[in-house]
């Protein structure tokens, strides 16, 4: 009876953890759009340089993730545990992101069409941070709200 239960809860405990990835990408993809169209802009009217546009980009979506997945995704409230949390992987985050757009941009997809090597760079630099903010947010999420 008791492995039965067991069973159950891990069943409960992965179906949360999922949905909480879903949120955590749904609300990243609507970030990306944002992020993706404000860097694009940016550049293709020539009104700043790469890594200026896509930190411009970067900082729109940290706000915009920050106030749609902290509560719904992490169940942490508002507050200055959260806010360090998501700033601290943010900063790291921007800079990974910037260092992939530089790097997919003058390197990898140098050969590309202006419009198709904004969007590959800008893909390579919201897919790799993706994984890695959401695993390190998590992680530090559930140390703060374990002391609190």
């Amino acid at each position: 009876m008791d492995w039965g239960n067991n069973r159950m809860n891990s069943a409960k405990k992965l179906s949360i953890r999922k949905t909480a990835l879903e949120k955590y990408f749904f609300y990243s993809v609507i970030v990306a759009i944002v992020d993706t169209g404000i860097v694009w802009a940016l550049l293709r009217f020539s009104l700043a340089h790469l890594v200026v546009a896509n930190t411009i980009g970067v900082i729109t979506g940290f706000v915009l993730h920050y106030m749609l997945a902290s509560k719904s995704v992490f169940n942490t409230k508002y507050g200055l545990g959260g806010f360090v949390v998501y700033l601290g992987t943010f900063i790291a985050g921007l800079g990974f992101a910037n260092w992939l757009i530089y790097i997919s941009y003058h390197h990898i997809f140098m050969n590309w069409p202006t419009d198709l090597r904004i969007l590959l760079s800008k893909g390579v630099s919201i897919a790799l941070p993706f994984f890695a903010m959401y695993f390190a947010r998590k992680y530090l999420f559930l140390m703060i709200n374990r002391k609190g």
